[in-house]
């Protein structure tokens, strides 16, 4: 996927910031600079049918699977796994961006998201973050937003 042409196309504000290749949130905060909680993770998981969804939580937060579960209508969630999580949404992990992914899927944005203007999200790479405006972000994804954070 090409983060870069989706955003353009959908004339949103964004700004990329190149750091060292990171995997986890932590890792990306200490090489870019950028505070924990001001950078969002965006997680694959899979309900009981194996369905793919999304949630996006600020990186000092972890997804709570029962409130993810009542969000989304769920039985049952559970992380989906790095090669799925790259087959859906066209980025590796580490590097998921809340939007533009290869596929349409289901995206659960926690509530504490929305009290920030503009947060830093993986940037398609695991070597860029991304900074977009949160409302272009529900937007952009048609995202449910509610309580799915711990």
């Amino acid at each position: 996927m090409n983060l870069t042409a989706f955003l353009v196309s959908s004339k949103v504000d964004f700004e990329f910031l190149k750091k060292r290749p990171t995997r986890h949130a932590l890792e990306a905060s200490r090489a870019s600079g950028v505070t924990l909680h001001e950078i969002v993770k965006t997680i694959v998981f899979v309900d009981q049918d194996s369905k793919p969804m999304i949630a996006v939580v600020r990186a000092d937060r972890n997804v709570g699977r029962h409130k993810l579960e009542q969000c989304s209508s769920s039985k049952s969630v559970r992380l989906a796994s790095n090669d799925m999580a790259e087959a859906v949404t066209g980025y590796p992990a580490g590097g998921i961006p809340p939007v533009g992914h290869r596929n349409r899927l289901p995206v659960f944005l926690d509530e504490e998201i929305m009290s920030h203007e503009c947060v830093w999200c993986g940037g398609g790479a695991r070597s860029k973050l991304v900074r977009l405006r949160t409302e272009d972000i529900v937007k952009l994804s048609a995202a449910t937003v509610c309580d799915i954070s711990t």
